[in-house]
């Protein structure tokens, strides 16, 4: 499909360009195009930007330092120039609104996976989408769907690849953590393609097959046991439900469902989360 960017954004990079265009899987529906550029607000707001556009699924924006960066509930996500991989992918799912919760759990899976097999350390999630490596954050995922004629899913991701210990807001010192501070040297390319290869071939396989899967790959690396904080009480989390749906134990036993598409109106907190 032919397209072309809005006139207005920032120019990319063309040798940023070159090298993480060459992380795109040669087969599936993450086939770019890619751009990728030196500085802008957000990759998510490019991302925006290029669906009211008309751009194709699998268009993917790639940031070496973001101004606006945010992750999920609103907060900021800050990195460095050239220290994180920020990135954004477009998705137009041939599915329903109301499975777009799916492609949120999905994209957790994926970056775990990916993470792992580029750094070669376990990684697990906590509910929805953030990825830990001996219980700090390594990786998180934004999912914000676009509705309208030409309705989209833009997935946001953040890796911290090689940040310093002392790279750090004071509020994040001793609960994140990068690559590099785990003594993993890995180039963001190196990442990124990895990410993409699990995440292409995860999605492929929700199309084709469905949900179970997704969620039993996102189980077997759950952080459940949680507290969470549910319309002012406090649960226990203690599954992920067949639609997506995180599985919560009240005090009085009964359960309750919290669904995301990015943007879930609960705090998980695991032991030693502020």
């Amino acid at each position: 499909m032919l397209w072309a960017p809005p006139t207005a954004e920032p120019a990319a990079d063309p040798a940023l360009t070159r090298a993480f265009a060459a992380c795109l899987p040669g087969v599936g529906r993450l086939r770019g195009p890619l751009r990728a550029f030196r500085e802008v607000g957000s990759t998510q707001a490019v991302c925006r930007e290029w669906a009211a556009a008309g751009a194709p699924e699998g268009a993917i924006a790639v940031a070496d330092y973001q101004t606006a960066g945010r992750g999920r509930l609103g907060r900021s996500w800050t990195a460095p120039p050239g220290r994180g991989l920020l990135c954004s992918c477009l998705l137009r799912p041939p599915l329903p609104p109301r499975r777009w919760p799916e492609l949120a759990i999905l994209a957790g899976c994926a970056v775990a996976e990916g993470v792992e097999a580029a750094g070669g350390l376990r990684t697990r999630l906590r509910w929805p989408n953030d990825v830990l490596i001996e219980g700090r954050k390594i990786a998180g995922v934004l999912a914000e769907g676009v509705a309208g004629e030409a309705p989209a899913v833009i997935l946001g991701i953040g890796v911290n690849v090689a940040q310093g210990p002392d790279e750090w807001p004071p509020e994040l010192a001793g609960r994140t953590a990068s690559l590099a501070t785990l003594g993993v040297r890995v180039a963001r390319t190196t990442v990124l393609a990895a990410v993409l290869r699990q995440l292409s071939a995860r999605y492929a396989a929700l199309l084709d097959e469905g949900f179970p899967g997704v969620r039993q790959a996102w189980r077997d690396r759950a952080l459940l046991g949680g507290r969470v904080m549910v319309d002012g009480v406090e649960g226990v989390a203690v599954d992920l439900g067949p639609e997506g749906a995180l599985v919560v134990r009240r005090p009085d036993g009964s359960l309750a469902s919290l669904v995301t598409v990015g943007e879930p109106h609960a705090r998980v907190r695991t032991e030693g989360d502020a």
